[in-house]
């Protein structure tokens, strides 16, 4: 019996006191595949860092995907329920007028949990345990200038994905994040925008409208572009970085993103992602 139909046949009571069987201030259920026994999925991994990062003590559940999960939380704001949580994606669901503001929602600070850990992690903790150099200063500042350029570029990648992101032929296959991710070896990723180009052309004049212009202003394509695509770009040019370095180990990219997710800094108080997280708990 799947976590889902548990929760939609057991009694608002039984939810409400699920925190006590884990012994937590909250149960937080989350996008991510359901993991059976003592492995969890990234997403797990992920906010269970935010939250604990802040002071409450949670059990995080992931659920399968946002047309799971929303219902979760439409019910929860609904009925009343205490003691849990619900976290997700935020997509685009800001701009698209459906996101849920109730202090038991949460939603990432960017796109999705891989934005938000892209935006902002332990980039000397995660070269050091892939290589072995004292120059990780300098690659770490090799790393900024690729993600201050990545940002430049997705701007225009996620403005043209918002247009056509209510259609059913997308734009790309948000299943095979690859697809649209050019990794040539000797020189640094980047987006397929040819692709996306052509895609567009296809689909023809249908849009969902353009982001306002305010808002396309001070994008971050980093945080606002889809987080697949994204920790992918981040995640190929790590390993392209690495690999000039003797003697370097290999990179899988679920470690890389559980590394990363697991020595989060959520306490930093500059970083906007941390102030946006310590803002949403206080209202707990």
């Amino acid at each position: 019996m799947s976590n889902v139909f548990r929760m939609f046949t057991r009694s608002n009571q039984g939810i409400q006191n699920e925190h006590l069987f884990y012994d937590v201030d909250f149960v937080v259920y989350c996008e991510g595949k359901e993991v059976e026994g003592e492995g969890s999925s990234l997403d797990e991994v992920f906010w269970e860092r935010v939250f604990s990062e802040n002071g409450l003590s949670v059990h995080c559940k992931s659920m399968g995907g946002k047309s799971v999960v929303r219902p979760l939380a439409e019910k929860i704001v609904q009925d009343g329920i205490s003691h849990v949580l619900v976290a997700m994606d935020r997509d685009y669901d800001d701009l698209l007028g459906l996101a849920i503001d109730h202090p038991q929602v949460f939603y990432t600070y960017g796109y999705s949990w891989e934005s938000d850990v892209i935006l902002d992690f332990q980039f000397s903790a995660a070269l050091s345990l892939f290589a072995t150099t004292n120059r990780r200063q300098a690659i770490r500042n090799e790393f900024l200038a690729f993600r201050e350029l990545l940002s430049q570029k997705l701007r225009r990648v996620c403005a043209l994905d918002f247009k056509y992101i209510g259609h059913e032929a997308k734009l790309f296959d948000r299943l095979k994040p690859m697809s649209i991710v050019a990794t040539p070896g000797n020189n640094e990723p980047f987006v397929r925008v040819s692709a996306l180009l052509t895609s567009a052309k296809a689909i023809g004049s249908y849009q969902t409208g353009a982001l306002p212009s305010a808002i396309y202003s001070g994008l971050c394509g980093v945080r606002s572009f889809f987080g697949k695509v994204v920790s992918r770009l981040v995640f190929h040019w790590f390993v392209y970085r690495t690999k000039r370095i003797s003697g370097s180990r290999r990179v899988v990219y679920e470690a890389f993103m559980d590394l990363l997710s697991s020595t989060l800094d959520m306490r930093q108080a500059d970083v906007s992602r941390n102030q946006y997280y310590a803002a949403l708990i206080a209202r707990l």
